[in-house]
């Protein structure tokens, strides 16, 4: 299973559901705050610690973690912003648990540190940091933070001014969506989520192979090429054929077996003198589109097909057949300007995968007017009525019913022409061999980003799926 995500408020109700069940709201601080030392002592066991303590819940997390940092021997000063005699509740009560010296925030401008453990505010904060705290996140240096570094808004994933910049981040129970979704992932490091005992329940899930590893297809020995899925491809014109052919070998890849690359009449022959064990079909208007597509178990439409009156009577075409459909690239912009066009004609398993620019274009405006990606397409799934997989570094997949996958495991290096094309194919890829579109899309998106981390520097989209055997077999058990 990936990691659950909670947004601050879910995890606040979290956190009260267990103390209305009979654990003290002292306990959970103080598992918090030891699981915050342990973090930071087993990952950073040298230099002097300052650890700076806010006056609510995540200061009395840092004064804790002060005591068991002292107890492993490590050198801590503690600073707080506000007196010891002004702290109240469960945040005072820790800070006689420390019962070392604590002086003022701003002392702490003054005095080096090797690292901070930044205690301030948490992931529910709302305004921006000012005074001390502001010059204290300027100042740089090795931080480590609890829930999330201070500045930062834990719900919309968006720096509230100056903020803090760890090197790693301890939260409990479940991540925020501060820590998955950018601008504020970049500020959080590696993150860590520690059981301090509080169930959760979400709908909203990291990316991982825990999570859709049981769902990988399994051929067995007796197995042939038509029971693993047949995945069809449209071609663009003769001068736009690359796109298609890199979906359709990615597709192959992930185990589709059979592939067709359906093609303009105009463009069989530069097809042809390109593909090997991928099939070519061509077809010429919608009506032969659509007779080519009732052999398939999953389509894509779109990559390089042309922004034209064609390309959106081919995607009208292959929403009226059975087979899911990914739509991608033209075969989204092509409805920019009448979007309910294609809306009503999708069904709850096709996928579209927008990056920003065309997400924009379909759903003008939601991205600004939304709390944060997550929301935004939900929305936009909800809306469409089907799965979207808005792409990224923080890559968002949504169903219509809220369900919704965030993809953090990528690299820079995946920026780069027709990376995205080789992602629909290894999607559709799996599509075509009956996978749910969500798991589809989360198992190809995982794919994409380890292909783009192995290869490093100097990718290109031919790399991406040359490298999913490895991959696969690795997956499988098999390497």
């Amino acid at each position: 299973m990936g990691r659950p995500i909670l947004t601050p408020r879910e995890m606040i109700a979290a956190e009260e559901a267990v103390i209305h069940a009979g654990t003290a709201r002292f306990t959970l601080m103080q598992r918090a705050g030891e699981a915050a030392a342990e973090f930071l002592h087993t990952h950073w066991p040298d230099g002097r610690i300052q650890v700076l303590c806010g006056p609510g819940g995540n200061g009395g997390d840092g004064f804790i973690a002060a005591a068991q940092l002292a107890r492993f021997w490590r050198q801590v000063d503690v600073f707080c912003t506000h007196p010891l005699s002004a702290l109240e509740g469960d945040t005072a009560k820790a800070a006689a648990h420390w019962g070392g010296p604590v002086r003022r925030l701003e002392d702490a401008l003054a005095q080096p540190a090797d690292l901070v453990l930044d205690a301030l505010y948490g992931a529910g904060l709302s305004r921006p940091l000012e005074g001390a705290p502001a010059e204290l996140a300027l100042r740089g240096g090795r931080v480590i933070s609890i829930d999330v570094p201070s500045g930062i808004d834990g719900y919309t994933a968006r720096p509230l001014g100056p903020c803090f910049r760890a090197e790693g981040t301890i939260t409990f129970a479940a991540l925020r969506p501060a820590h998955v979704l950018l601008p504020a992932a970049a500020f959080c490091g590696g993150v860590m989520v520690a059981d301090i005992g509080v169930p959760v329940e979400t709908r909203l899930i990291e990316n991982s192979p825990g999570l859709w590893g049981m769902h990988l297809p399994q051929p067995g020995f007796g197995v042939h090429k038509h029971q693993r899925g047949h995945l069809q491809v449209v071609s663009g014109g003769p001068w736009n054929t690359g796109a298609a052919r890199l979906a359709a070998r990615s597709g192959l890849r992930a185990g589709a077996g059979l592939v067709t690359v359906l093609t303009p009449p105009e463009a069989a022959a530069v097809n042809a003198a390109q593909l090997t064990a991928i099939m070519l079909a061509p077809f010429a208007g919608p009506e032969e589109l659509l007779a080519q597509a009732r052999k398939a178990t999953a389509l894509i439409i779109g990559p390089a097909a042309g922004v034209t009156p064609a390309t959106r009577a081919n995607v009208a075409a292959l929403l009226g057949g059975e087979a899911r459909v990914l739509l991608d690239a033209d075969a989204l912009t092509v409805f920019a300007d009448a979007p309910d066009d294609l809306f009503t004609r999708l069904r709850p398993g096709d996928l579209l995968t927008p990056h920003t620019g065309e997400f924009e274009r379909l759903f003008p405006g939601l991205l600004a007017s939304s709390d944060n990606k997550v929301e935004a397409v939900r929305i936009a799934a909800a809306k469409a009525g089907c799965v979207i997989l808005l792409k990224g570094a923080d890559t968002v997949i949504a169903d219509p019913d809220g369900r919704a996958i965030v993809n953090t495991h990528a690299t820079r290096w995946l920026a780069t022409a027709g990376s995205g094309d080789a992602l629909a194919g290894i999607i559709a890829g799996f599509m075509a061999q009956g996978v749910d579109t969500v798991l589809a899309a989360a198992i190809g998106a995982w794919l994409h980003g380890e292909a783009g981390r192995r290869v490093g520097a100097g990718l290109i989209a031919e790399d991406i799926e040359a490298e999913l055997p490895d991959i696969l077999s690795t997956l499988h058990g098999e390497r």
